[in-house]
């Protein structure tokens, strides 16, 4: 579902419902089978952006009578607002003149107003945290709270280059499970595949952010990596129970991990060189 927007623009119920529409046609060709229509349709009912959208049908044929793709509005403010601005400039020098005038033939009119440069107005960037350290981590919990509506998962990992992976059931489908990419916002990263039903799920709401933060700002000199930052962190969890898993390394590929429960008491902690 191509689209003139940005990807990250937030996608109307038209959107959502241009999009089952496309599904349901390669559902009736043989495009996708009925599985794939059930939960690529599910996650079409939820999608937040044009990008959760367009993932969905990215790589569908689509029939010649298919739903436009959504396109910005055509600007009509922008052509005639300087022109409404150099109006009211001359406007104004024309009464400053007037009165000059009648005072002092001799006054010079100064112009009153300019034209406003829009393309000097500098874009306001909103800086993500990095989802490694303890701030990152709480911003990225809250946005995966508000997009999920839980803090369910079957495996998750953020990376210091500010991004993160994960995987969790579909809705009300726990046979079913999607792939997400993180990076400022949610983007399904593949289509549904086959779960087990009792794969064992991570909650994050019993993690201990504060005692954990502390532990990862520490873990470069814990785990005697000279000039090491965290590459990753790892949220998984087994027959054994929940573990957070905290990677370190530097240049010169020296590293080492430690292992935590989701409390922040340590398991296990394997420091480069011992």
């Amino acid at each position: 579902m191509a689209s003139r927007y940005p990807p990250n623009t937030r996608a109307r119920d038209i959107d959502r419902a241009n999009t089952s529409a496309l599904l349901d046609a390669a559902f009736g060709d043989g495009q996708i089978n009925k599985a794939e229509h059930r939960a690529m349709s599910e996650l079409a009912s939820e999608a937040r952006t044009l990008a959760d959208l367009d993932v969905l049908v990215g790589d569908l044929q689509r029939p010649a009578d298919a739903p436009p793709d959504a396109r910005p509005p055509r600007d009509t403010a922008r052509p005639w607002f300087p022109l409404a601005v150099a109006a009211v400039a001359v406007a104004a020098a024309v009464g400053a003149f007037t009165l000059a005038d009648g005072d002092d033939a001799e006054a010079t009119v100064t112009p009153v107003a300019q034209q406003i440069d829009f393309d000097a107005v500098e874009p306001l960037v909103v800086a993500t945290p990095n989802p490694v350290s303890p701030e990152g981590m709480k911003v990225f919990l809250d946005r995966y709270r508000a997009k999920f509506g839980d803090l369910i998962v079957d495996d998750l990992t953020l990376y210091e280059g500010g991004h993160a992976s994960l995987e969790r059931a579909l809705p009300l489908e726990p046979n079913r499970m999607v792939s997400y990419a993180y990076r400022g916002g949610f983007t399904p990263s593949g289509t549904p595949t086959t779960r087990k039903v009792d794969t064992p799920v991570f909650d994050l709401t019993t993690l201990n952010l504060d005692r954990i933060g502390g532990t990862v700002a520490g873990a470069p000199v814990s785990l005697n990596v000279p000039d090491g930052k965290v590459s990753h962190i790892s949220f998984q969890t087994d027959s054994a129970g929940p573990t957070v898993s905290i990677y370190v390394n530097n240049e010169f590929s020296e590293s080492g991990y430690m292992e935590l429960t989701p409390s922040g008491e340590p398991l296990s902690v394997r420091p480069f060189g011992r």
